[in-house]
């Protein structure tokens, strides 16, 4: 990716977070996503799934750093603003979908129906039309540059995005991720962000012609609850509960509720 080139990690570790900025994606930065997504990912994303997150049908934050050449920096506000003293630099990204087709069948797993009885549901409408809303926010992709891993941009990203969907999308029950077993890293972030683990999936990723398994995590918002079969067996002591713990569960999801009427009134936007 560009960004390597332009923006070293000795560079990187001179860069504070709190310089950097958070915006979604543009058209502008579609070869650089797809780049970046190229070296992150051991899996291959269509040109949908890079249209779509360029143009706005899939909720992107893009992580960015504008640097300024020392010339522009010591001349008038004017030229500094010039695009040749100015470059912007992607350090990460999040995609989010809440589109049914996302998620599927997982919807079963998360919130213990299908998606006929829970997205659709008819709106507060005399005319009583049934509109499809997805009730399930599907993390597509997350990832940082080398430079910046280890260093909370990760959690900021995802941050940033559940609370876009507390705040934006009170339809939506669950934020979820697939992860595959072996990224511990990643699994330590979901967990430290309270994320619970609801299951794990033989052979739902092919990597590199071999079969991976991959766990299910799920930050229930809105008063969404885990399916009765998970809250009783772990209710009893049958299974052990990862990530956020069962009280931990309890809170989030009375939190959630309190917060609900906060936040109508609260025009607080992400940036980006």
């Amino acid at each position: 990716a560009r960004v390597h080139g332009q923006l070293p990690p000795a560079a990187c570790a001179g860069i504070s977070l709190g310089a950097v900025e958070f915006r979604p994606l543009q058209e502008c930065d579609y070869e650089e996503m797809v780049a970046l997504h190229t070296e992150w990912f051991p899996v291959s994303y269509d040109e949908n799934f890079y249209s779509k997150s360029v143009h706005g049908d899939i909720f992107t934050i893009a992580a960015t750093y504008t640097a300024r050449s020392a010339s522009a920096s010591s001349t008038t506000p004017a030229a500094a603003s010039e695009a040749e003293d100015v470059q912007e630099h992607l350090l990460g990204i999040i995609t989010m979908s809440t589109a049914c087709e996302m998620h599927g069948d997982d919807i079963m797993s998360i919130l213990g129906g299908d998606c006929e009885a829970l997205c659709c549901q008819p709106p507060d409408d005399p005319r009583g039309v049934v509109v499809r809303r997805g009730c399930l926010a599907y993390i597509l992709t997350l990832g940082v540059i080398d430079g910046f891993r280890r260093r909370g941009l990760a959690k900021e990203l995802l941050r940033r995005a559940v609370e876009h969907v507390d705040r934006r999308l009170p339809h939506v029950q669950a934020v979820y991720l697939h992860v595959v077993t072996y990224n511990e890293a990643a699994i330590r972030l979901y967990e430290a962000l309270n994320f619970l683990q609801l299951g794990r999936f033989v052979s739902f990723y092919v990597l590199h012609g071999s079969p991976y398994d991959s766990f299910l995590y799920a930050l229930y918002v809105h008063g969404g609850k885990p399916p009765w079969k998970w809250r009783l067996k772990n209710l009893l002591g049958l299974g052990q509960v990862r990530g956020g713990t069962w009280k931990s569960w309890m809170w989030s999801a009375w939190s959630s509720l309190w917060r609900r009427e906060a936040v109508e009134d609260d025009e607080g936007r992400i940036e980006g």
